[in-house]
Formats: C-alpha cells, structure tokens, sequence
C-alpha cells in the first residue's frame, strides 16, 4: 500500500513519509464485548453479519433486520460508530465494513478498534489490501473450515504511515466508497424509473 500512496491524485493526497512495519497484536484490539440479544435492550439494534455485507467493498446489504425482527437467541457481538467489523470465517469471500451505527454482528465476526496510534479509517483499509487477503486466506486453510483465529490475526505485520497521513488515507478511500456506493444508487434508480415507465406504455 505504502507505493500506492506516494503519488499526486489530482493534488489532493500526497504521501512521502516512510512507513513503520507494526504487528497487528500490538496495534488492534479485538473486541470481546459479546451481549445477549435476548435482554431487550438491543431489540432496535440491526443485526449485521457477515451474509449482510458485499463482499470485497464494506457496503451494507439491503437484507439488514432488526435483532427483534430475527429474533436472536445465541450471544452476537456488540458494535458502535467508528469500529471496523470482520467475518473471520471463510475470509477469502472479504466481508467487512466501517460502522456507522451502534449494532451487533454475528459471533463469527470480529469487532476490531486500533490502538497505539492506528487511525480506525486506515484500519478498514488494510483489511482490503492484496497483502493482507493473501494472509488472512493462507492461514484459515489450515483447519477444516476456512477461518482466522485471534492468534493469527496477532501474528499479522503491516505498515503504517503517521497518523496524520493514516486520515487522509482512510478518508480518501471511504470518500471514494461512498462516491461509488451514490452512484450506484442512482443507476438503479434510474432503471427502476425505466422499468416502471416501460411497464406504463407497453
């Protein structure tokens, strides 16, 4: 990543600091802040698991319910505005977002919040580098199911710019998330539109 970002892009970023190599363990923590969803207190709450989320883009699926509306039994992890959420089984399938709500997500996902000065933003982002894919996909064939377990995550090295060049990475790549995510929105809105004038004329 560090190669990516030391250019021009139309005179907005511009990185040229060098990266320090950091372990995972030493920089994220995973969250064990794990509710029951029978209490009531979450009823309102959605419910975001891994099934909810595009693979490979952090975007929400229109398929979100309530935890009321699933009517969840079995322990979900709690998550709020700003962590970054993980499916850890079958990582090569890339389920992962960038909260923007408080919510709970399933027990086979992980809640990740940086620490040791990592910036949340850049976080997110280094869960869609190749080198971290590559990882994540090489360690979880070791067991039956595809899956990463905490200690191979801890094991994980990355690099990392200063901080204030870890925010306008992460912004940057969250702006062009969004920008990408509108359009999208507006071209399917634009082919309901068709779609339902076609109906009107044929």
């Amino acid at each position: 990543m560090q190669e990516i970002f030391h250019v021009q892009v139309k005179g907005k970023l511009y990185i040229t600091r060098t990266w320090e190599q950091r372990r995972w363990i030493d920089t994220v923590d995973i969250s064990t802040e794990m509710v029951d969803p029978t209490s009531g207190e979450y009823d309102d709450m959605p419910h975001i698991a891994p099934g909810n989320i595009e693979a490979f883009t952090g975007r929400i699926l229109n398929n979100v319910k309530t935890v009321k509306e699933e009517q969840l039994i079995s322990g979900k992890f709690r998550f709020r505005p700003g962590n970054v959420v993980y499916g850890k089984i079958n990582p090569q399938l890339g389920k992962y977002f960038y909260a923007t709500v408080d919510g709970l997500t399933s027990a086979d996902a992980y809640v990740f919040n940086g620490k040791n000065g990592l910036r949340q933003k850049f976080l997110f982002s280094q869960l869609q580098t190749n080198d971290f894919f590559k990882y994540s996909v090489s360690v979880s064939k070791r067991s039956g199911m595809p899956k990463i377990n905490r200690d191979e995550l801890n094991a994980y090295t990355f690099f990392v710019p200063h901080k204030d060049e870890q925010d306008k990475i992460g912004d940057f790549l969250l702006g062009i998330d969004h920008l990408i995510t509108l359009h999208q929105w507006k071209f399917y809105k634009f082919i309901n539109i068709s779609f339902q004038w076609r109906k009107l004329i044929v």
